[in-house]
C-alpha cells in the first residue's frame, strides 16, 4: 500500500497491488497523497494478520494514552493482548497520519465487535486510533480534526464505504467501549461526506411520533446496526451507544422523542426498507 511503510513492516509486512497515486514527499520517509494527506511510516506491528474479507467499515478510536505510549501498545508485542491499526492520528502541534498496518491485514484493533450482519469487523474494516485521552471529556482540536477528515475522506473514497459504516468503536461494541467518545464531531464529518448524519427535515417530521417502547426500540437500533445484548442494560446500552454518536449532549440511555426522531429519520435515509413502526395515517391526514 504505502511503499515508505511495507519496507518497515515485519510480520505484517505486505505490499499493495495498487499504490494510489503519489507526488514528491516533502520529508524523507513519508508520502503525499493528492488528498493532500501526508503519510509518516511508523514502528512496525504485530498485531496484524493477511485481511480475508472485503472492506466495508471504517473504525474509529480513541487512544486514551499519549502518543508514544499508544505507539508501543499498537506495536502488538504484549502476548497478552496483541493490539494494532492501519492508522494514528497524532495530537502534536502538527498533527500527523502514523502509518503501522498496511490495509491489505487485518489490523487486532476492533474486538469483539458487530455491526448489522457482520461479526468480528477486524477483517473487513480500516481502524483509524485517534491521540485523544478521553473524547467524552476532551474536545478534538481544528487542526486534528482537519487531517481526520481528509485520512477519512482518502478511505471512504479508496474502499467505497457506506456512510452508515462509517462507526465508532463504542457503536460495534455495545457496553463494552465508548470511544471515540461524546466529543467525537461526527455530525462534521457527515458535513464533508463521511459517514451518516439524519436530514433535519426528518427529525422535525418524527418529533411528534409516539416515543419507541422498548422492543420497537430494540427492533429499531438492531434494523441500523447495533448490536445489543438481552434485557434492559442490553437495550440501555445501546442506546447509549447511539446517542454518543447522533445525540452527545444528553447520553443517558433513556429512549426519548429526541433520540426516537433521530433514530427512525437515521432509518429513513439510509435503511428505507424498515418499517418505523408509525401509526397509520388516516385519508383526512394525508389530505392535509
Amino acid at each position: 500500500m504505502l511503499a515508505g511503510v511495507a519496507g518497515l513492516l515485519t510480520a505484517c509486512a505486505s505490499s499493495e497491488s495498487e499504490t494510489p497515486p503519489q507526488e514528491e514527499s516533502p520529508k524523507s520517509g513519508a508520502e503525499l497523497y493528492r488528498s493532500g494527506v501526508i503519510h509518516h511510516p511508523g514502528p512496525a506491528s504485530d498485531g496484524c494478520e493477511p485481511r480475508n474479507k472485503i472492506i466495508r467499515h471504517l473504525v474509529i478510536h480513541h487512544t486514551g494514552a499519549p502518543l508514544p505510549s499508544s505507539l508501543t501498545m499498537l506495536q502488538g508485542k504484549d502476548p497478552e493482548r496483541s493490539v494494532g491499526v492501519h492508522y494514528v492520528v497524532s495530537d502534536e502541534p502538527a498533527p500527523r497520519v502514523i502509518d503501522m498496518v498496511p490495509e491489505s491485514y487485518a489490523a487486532y484493533h476492533a474486538g469483539k465487535s458487530a455491526w448489522l450482519e457482520a461479526d468480528g469487523l477486524n477483517h473487513s474494516s480500516i481502524g483509524i486510533e485517534i491521540i485523544n485521552l478521553d473524547g467524552n471529556r476532551h474536545p478534538y482540536p481544528a487542526d486534528q480534526m482537519e487531517l481526520i477528515i481528509a485520512l477519512c475522506d482518502e478511505i471512504v473514497r479508496r474502499h467505497g464505504i457506506r456512510p452508515e459504516n462509517v462507526v465508532g468503536h463504542s457503536d460495534v461494541s455495545v457496553g463494552r467501549k465508548i470511544d471515540p467518545g461524546a466529543l467525537f464531531p461526527w455530525r462534521t464529518l457527515a458535513e464533508h461526506g463521511i459517514g451518516a448524519w439524519p436530514l433535519a427535515i426528518d427529525v422535525e417530521e418524527l418529533l411528534d411520533a409516539p416515543v419507541p417502547d422498548a422492543d420497537l426500540s430494540r427492533k429499531l437500533l438492531t434494523a441500523y446496526g447495533y448490536r445489543l445484548e438481552p434485557g434492559k442494560d442490553g437495550l440501555r446500552n445501546g442506546i447509549e451507544a447511539f446517542q454518543r454518536h447522533f445525540r452527545a449532549h444528553r447520553v443517558d440511555g433513556t429512549m426519548d422523542s429526541e433520540t426516537g426522531a433521530l433514530l427512525r429519520a437515521l432509518l429513513r435515509r439510509y435503511r428505507p426498507e424498515t418499517p418505523l413502526g408509525l401509526p397509520e395515517k388516516t385519508p383526512l391526514e394525508d389530505a392535509g
